[in-house]
């Protein structure tokens, strides 16, 4: 086995002293041997961080006051991690996952034997192991779409039924669940954008990360079990509004403007065609939310972003200015990037 460098695994985790055991079990069987695991706790009171010291004394723990949600931690780890200058990449990792002994080696194996690529998405399966769960993220006009999972790659289907993703497949970006960052890439580009809290700073990273010229890929040897939504809460209104909040950030930061001026009306075409559908997840959130409820929440959602426009549009100009890639590359990523060509387009 090669050993291409140092690797910082960097798990986030707020109150996940249920997961804690598998995921670190797993990681300690790992065939990749050159790796820091950094554990950033967000003031848990469940007993995570004392479980971490007597179980797992190999976990470098970073202790935070309280929840700073997904970004900023994850930031604070990479930080850390990089003050080693032996270290080639970090991997952000869910707490709630159980990874295959040989799933860093191949992670770290793809990325390595391909200069180009700045960002590697593992092979996430549901419990059982029957159904995948995320490949990786697509790119949609509207950064989400009316099927199940949204812009999670494979979402829900059968590997046999999706083949593609068991090769080297390029995607638009690493899916957060356990996505690989090159350090050279991170520091062209920067870190997670701290002002998203949670959700979708996977998908901004990678926008941006591909307006730099980076590509991304799935390895499909990579695998690990995902124990969905368990520590984030499905359908539950916070991750609605951070979700729905995060997606107008990523738009006005990295979109081209014409895709950007056309955001608004399909964000709202989006929605209604969702109301209307029979999308577990927007059923779910019909459920736990009153109609009325989620129009507050979008109301809110539209406020902050107003209020968010001036520091939004800053952070457009710098990396619009320093965008290395075509406005018509841009433009052709919607197509060819979108779920339903990476899943279906090459039968086509």
């Amino acid at each position: 086995m090669k050993d291409f460098g140092k690797i910082a695994i960097i798990i986030v985790n707020w109150n996940g002293l249920k997961y804690l055991d598998n995921c670190f079990s797993s990681l300690s069987k790992q065939s990749y041997k050159n790796v820091e695991t950094i554990m950033v706790d967000n003031g848990s009171s469940d007993g995570s961080i004392d479980f971490v010291k007597k179980k797992f004394p190999f976990v470098k723990i970073i202790s935070l006051d309280k929840n700073y949600g997904y970004a900023r931690p994850n930031n604070v780890g990479i930080q850390e991690a990089f003050k080693d200058k032996k270290v080639k990449a970090i991997v952000a990792l869910n707490n709630d996952t159980i990874v295959d002994k040989h799933w860093l080696e191949e992670l770290v194996t793809t990325a390595f034997t391909n200069d180009d690529v700045g960002m590697v998405s593992s092979l996430a399966y549901f419990e059982g192991r029957k159904e995948l769960q995320n490949c990786g993220l697509s790119l949609e006009p509207s950064l989400k779409n009316t099927l199940e999972g949204g812009i999670s790659l494979a979402f829900g289907r059968k590997p046999a039924d999706v083949p593609q993703f068991l090769t080297e497949y390029e995607v638009f970006a690493a899916g957060g669940v356990a996505a690989l960052y090159k350090r050279e890439m991170l520091e062209e580009i920067g870190l997670f954008d701290e002002s998203y809290f949670a959700y979708n700073e996977d998908l901004d990273l990678g926008f941006r990360a591909r307006l730099y010229g980076w590509r991304a890929l799935v390895s499909p040897k990579a695998t690990l079990t995902h124990l969905h939504s368990r520590t984030g809460g499905a359908a539950s209104a916070k991750k609605i509004y951070w979700m729905e909040r995060n997606a107008y950030y990523t738009a006005i930061k990295n979109m081209p403007l014409t895709s950007l001026f056309a955001f608004p009306f399909r964000n709202l075409s989006l929605k209604l065609t969702l109301l209307r559908s029979k999308n577990p997840s927007v059923e779910k959130a019909k459920k736990n939310i009153s109609k009325a409820g989620l129009l507050i929440l979008f109301l809110k959602v539209h406020l902050v972003v107003l209020s968010r426009l001036p520091a939004l549009l800053r952070a457009r100009l710098k990396i619009q200015r320093e965008r290395k890639v075509s406005k018509a590359s841009v433009k052709g990523w919607f197509l060819r990037f979108n779920r339903d060509t990476l899943e279906n387009g090459y039968r086509k």
